[in-house]
């Protein structure tokens, strides 16, 4: 037999363990990866809109605005908006304001959103609201949603304990039970600083805008906790129009603008106020509010800005915006904090084309110095709530003046986020990121992460004050519930500080310990697979071990696909990664033994072939000493007969000497 055909025949005895068992075994994996992802996708996610929904914003202490969603055809049942003092909205003794919000009750123009206001409530009370379907008996209805509530605020100029969450970034629809926990710590306002989905609609169709709220909606959990706190909502870029865009398309702008409008409850607006435009609906969406002696100022950083180049030094806002955000600065000494809320990131380094505050660098420098000229040379009582990039983290000042002048113009920067979303990605899992903060960054890159902060607003008594207490924020981040606390300061008194040449930098961990360690082990498998392929290959000649490395190579890809895939089923790229760490582990471990149990049965053969050797061998000397009398009796005979034959042949010899004659053949 040929070597070849010897080594052919070697290949082929793999005892069952041959490659189509094995496709079929990272098949079954991959299958069940993509079935995990759409499962995991399904529970977490809410992709279905909703519509039996009301907000509150707007909140003053005598007032506040309301947005009420109608339902998406006339299904003949009746609906009204309650607000009342009572949580049970049906008790008509307690309401204080019905509206008729039935299918019919909604014009053209409202798109089935209703816009409700109220004015003469009472300070620091709570009230209640909601959507009824009533009854035909008195005080007796059912509820359509969810019960809402919020507290209106002390009177501005009035001193008052209070606490504020915030955050930013969530994949649409996000379902964690995080959002219901904020709920814990009694928050009076969510700050939602931007990313409130991800849906990246670039429509002129404003429905689709709403619906995008719809699906957001359609979360309980978060449903829950926009409706039971005073909402304060800015967009960011995915909100917006998508990632990253600015405002140069001027139709699909105008849309948005207008969808905000019809869909979310806001302060009056600065642009309206300042008489730059009476048109609320196309308005820039800036505003500021005022929570007893805290200024709150949102600016709108998308729907005005414009990208840098090379030959444009970019546009964060509009020359209107700009001038009615130095002068909410200018007025900070009549206010114990001010609290700015930026969308954007504000330490990143100088970048043309960035979509941070680094893109905008002349925006930047001259709001830095008039930050520093203003608050900084006066009260100092400046803090400033960022979002978009996904972590959580905190600057004490040392890193956000960028103004070149001698003031005090480092402000403390709180950037909060994601609520439900990655770190920065797989371009910052290659190469990290650096960050700009005196602490942080708190997120785990390329798992989903749900984080939050709360800032909780505590004053002095008269008595304490005079005896030099002073009045204090005390901030808190928060990890996947309001127990779990990963980051504290507190802010008293003057809270800025003076800049500082070299910044603090930080970057985020690319995995979480758990996942890392799950990877770690998968890889030292996919290393022993190897090793004991080539070394099969070397043994035998023979590529059968290095085909399952390849084929496992395959397929570690191919689950990868199957948990995105799965994930987007649903619109959500929401992928577990610890359960894709979980089935590379077991990937790796299948092609290990496939390729080990090929190695054992080299082994395996070459002994039975050495033992089936040593065997024939071992019969042959059984069977030749058996056959040795035989041999001898027959060599014994057969030496006879020679000997009689040579006496023979001597006694013929002697007869013919006698004259006889006799003929034998030798």
């Amino acid at each position: 037999m040929s070597l070849r055909s010897s080594f052919s025949r070697q290949c082929s005895r793999n005892h069952g363990y041959n490659l189509l068992t094995f496709t079929l075994l990272l098949t079954f994996c991959s299958t069940l990866m993509f079935l995990t992802s759409v499962i995991n996708t399904h529970l977490n996610y809410n992709r279905k809109p909703f519509r039996d929904w009301a907000l509150a914003g707007g909140v003053t202490s005598t007032s506040a605005t309301f947005r009420v969603r109608g339902p998406k055809s006339d299904d003949g049942i009746k609906r009204q908006f309650v607000v009342s003092t009572n949580p049970n909205l049906a008790l008509e003794r307690d309401m204080i304001l019905v509206t008729p919000v039935s299918y019919g009750d909604f014009t053209a123009k409202e798109h089935l959103m209703k816009r409700v206001s109220i004015g003469g409530l009472t300070p620091l009370r709570t009230y209640y609201y909601g959507i009824t379907r009533p009854h035909s008996t008195p005080d007796s209805a059912t509820m359509a949603g969810d019960v809402g509530k919020f507290r209106t605020p002390a009177k501005e100029g009035s001193r008052m304990n209070f606490t504020i969450a915030t955050g930013s970034c969530s994949l649409t629809g996000s379902t964690s039970e995080m959002f219901t926990s904020v709920l814990d710590l009694d928050p009076l306002i969510f700050i939602h600083a931007g990313d409130f989905h991800y849906e990246d609609l670039e429509t002129l169709d404003v429905d689709k805008r709403l619906e995008a709220y719809d699906k957001v909606m359609g979360s309980a959990s978060q449903r829950l906790l926009y409706m039971r706190t005073i909402f304060a909502y800015i967009w960011d870029d995915h909100d917006w129009l998508g990632n990253n865009e600015d405002s140069e398309d001027g139709e699909a702008s105008n849309v948005a603008k207008e969808g905000y409008t019809l869909g979310i409850p806001h302060y009056p607006l600065g642009a309206i106020e300042a008489g730059t435009t009476t048109d609320e609906g196309t308005a820039a969406k800036y505003q500021a509010f005022t929570v007893g002696t805290v200024r709150f100022i949102i600016s709108d950083l998308r729907s005005e800005s414009m990208k840098s180049t090379e030959n444009f030094v970019g546009q964060m806002y509009s020359t209107e915006q700009k001038d009615w955000l130095y002068n909410e600065l200018s007025q900070a000494m009549n206010y114990d904090f001010v609290v700015w809320v930026t969308s954007r990131p504000w330490t990143d380094p100088d970048e043309v084309g960035s979509d941070s505050w680094g893109g905008f660098v002349q925006d930047r420098d001259e709001l830095s110095a008039v930050i520093a000229s203003t608050v900084g040379a006066g009260p100092k009582n400046l803090l400033v709530l960022s979002g978009d990039t996904h972590m959580l983290a905190f600057d004490d000042g040392s890193s956000t003046d960028y103004s070149g002048l001698n003031e005090t113009g480092g402000f403390p920067l709180l950037h909060s986020g994601p609520l439900t979303n990655f770190g920065s990605g797989l371009k910052d899992f290659i190469t990290p990121q650096t960050n700009y903060y005196t602490d942080g960054c708190m997120a785990i890159n390329s798992e989903v992460n749900h984080q939050f902060s709360a800032l909780k607003f505590v004053f002095p008594s008269e008595e304490d004050e005079a005896n030099g207490v002073l009045p204090c924020i005390e901030i808190k981040g928060y990890a996947d519930s309001s127990e779990n606390y990963i980051f504290e300061k507190q802010l008293c008194g003057e809270i800025m500080r003076e800049g500082t040449p070299k910044q603090d930098t930080c970057t985020l961990p690319r995995l979480s310990q758990t996942t890392t360690i799950i990877f770690i082990f998968g890889l030292c498998l996919i290393g022993l697979n190897l090793v004991l392929a080539l070394w099969y290959l070397g043994l035998k000649r023979c590529l059968l071990a290095l085909s399952y490395f390849g084929i496992g190579v395959l397929f570690y890809f191919a689950t990868v696909a199957a948990a995105a895939t799965g994930a987007l089923c649903f619109g959500t790229l929401g992928v577990n990664v610890l359960a894709v760490s979980i089935f590379t582990l077991a990937q790796a471990f299948v092609g290990t033994l496939f390729v080990g149990l090929a190695l054992h049965c080299y082994y395996t053969d070459c002994k039975a072939d050495t033992n089936e050797d040593s065997a024939t061998r071992k019969a042959e000397d059984d069977a030749g000493s058996a056959d040795a009398p035989l041999m001898n009796k027959k060599a014994s005979d057969e030496t006879s007969t020679e000997e009689e034959k040579k006496d023979e042949g001597i006694g013929l010899e002697v007869a013919r000497d006698h004259g006889s004659v006799s003929v034998y053949s030798m």
